[in-house]
């Protein structure tokens, strides 16, 4: 037997075996946990999660990065430094079978990085995260699950870690978030 083929195509939908399968932060956002972005935030977010990843595997020429950017890559250089972290996977695509959700893991060891204010729902996504960890067998890499908010100064950046009974609770929560979405499509 073959093992199923998890894709994310460039609207960042994924798809199992050719069949759609609900996206962990778009499960969120249609639940209306999150608030529509400004263009200029999100295609700011989306670079320094690229500049960070790219950082990560050895491939960033840090002279052509954008000067708006480069503080935030400082200050996920000085996490690493200061937690002595080296990821073991770096923007892993993961999904649940019996859920039937995926999500993209910014690092493993678990960390899930943001650029912006802090928000209510960035637990309930850590906590989706972390169960794709455990139920995809990457148990060592999901004991300390974090969010790090990176610094806009290129000072070190917040580090919020969660306990094994957070995690549980806020999965939960996200269930039921997951759950809502569906219905929600199942009504229109």
């Amino acid at each position: 037997m073959t093992s199923p083929s998890l894709k994310l195509n460039k609207e960042h939908q994924y798809s199992l075996d050719g069949k759609p399968i609900d996206g962990l932060t778009a499960t969120l956002k249609e639940a209306g946990l999150i608030r529509s972005s400004d263009e200029w935030y999100m295609t700011k977010g989306t670079a320094i999660h690229l500049a960070t990843e790219y950082y990560d595997k050895g491939t960033l020429d840090e002279d052509i990065l954008d000067p708006q950017i480069k503080p935030y890559l400082e200050s996920w250089k000085r996490f690493r430094k200061d937690q002595n972290y080296t990821p073991f996977y770096i923007e892993k695509s993961l999904f649940d079978p019996i859920y039937l959700y995926a999500g993209t893991i910014d690092r493993l060891p678990l960390v899930d990085l943001k650029s912006g204010v802090k928000e209510k729902w960035h637990e309930l996504q850590l906590a989706g995260y972390w169960n794709l960890c455990i139920v995809n067998g990457f148990f060592e890499q999901c004991k300390k699950p974090i969010t790090i908010y990176l610094r806009k100064d290129g000072s070190s950046p917040e580090v919020i870690s969660y306990s094994k009974k957070e995690m549980k609770d806020a999965f939960q929560a996200f269930l039921c978030f997951l759950h809502t979405a569906r219905w929600k499509r199942r009504l229109h």
